[in-house]
């Protein structure tokens, strides 16, 4: 193996331990109140989906085709009794856009949000209405549950961090950063009623990012047929 075929071993080779990184933590960077709606860039978060317009290309958003399980609301009309609250404002006032939540009714349900395209997402922002202990937030790498953060988890703080349990005229936009664990699913599950919830926002990988993880497949596939060529001489 000469020296410029090593390199490029090399590099390839680092390049793919640097995107294959598993099992890295995921912590919360920052905690908002009052921070509800998109286009939401710090951290470099974008908006991938506030329910006012269609999700960002790249992502899609499901719930189970289950009635009551999971459903859009509009925020103006207030609270839906036993079911639903909108998630407030930061002045406590309810918020005139639309949301979405998930319901425990006949279940526990789940929706999910998935990255297509084989890419997975960096970093990751909601906004998080009227905190429960039975709301849940799960990330996955495939098939693979990286993390499951339940009630105050989810902001990384404790219950005295909001008046009580369910109170529905507080809530948190809450920021992570997932760590490089090749996170391409998250899914929002409840127990009980309900998991409210709006301005999902996000940062995947830059295409250039991309453009060097082919480059160093490239590098690898060159490397080999080198190595076959002096095998056969």
């Amino acid at each position: 193996m000469n020296f410029r075929t090593f390199l490029a071993v090399t590099a390839a080779t680092g390049l793919l331990a640097a995107a294959g990184a598993a099992g890295a933590a995921i912590t919360v960077t920052d905690i908002e109140v009052g921070n509800i709606q998109g286009p939401v860039y710090l951290n470099g978060n974008k908006t991938i989906l506030d329910w006012d317009s269609p999700i960002a290309a790249g992502f899609a958003f499901t719930g189970p085709d289950v009635p009551g399980a999971t459903y859009e609301r509009d925020g103006s009309l207030g609270l839906d009794g036993g079911q639903s609250a909108p998630p407030p404002t930061g002045t406590g006032a309810y918020e005139t856009t639309d949301y979405y939540t998930v319901t425990s009714n006949g279940g526990p349900h789940e929706a999910s949000l998935t990255v297509l395209g084989g890419n997975t997402l960096k970093k990751f922002s909601f906004y998080l209405g009227s905190p429960d202990a039975y709301n849940y937030l799960n990330f996955y790498s495939g098939a693979t549950l990286v993390a499951s953060l339940s009630g105050p988890a989810i902001w990384d703080g404790t219950w005295d961090d909001v008046p009580f349990q369910g109170d529905q005229s507080w809530g948190y936009r809450v920021y992570y950063d997932l760590g490089g664990s090749n996170i391409d699913k998250i899914t929002f599950r409840s127990t009980g009623n309900s998991f409210e919830f709006d301005g999902l926002a996000g940062v995947v990988p830059e295409p250039s990012s991309w453009a060097l993880m082919i480059l160093g497949f490239g590098g690898i596939g060159a490397a080999m047929r080198s190595r076959r060529k002096l095998a056969i001489a």
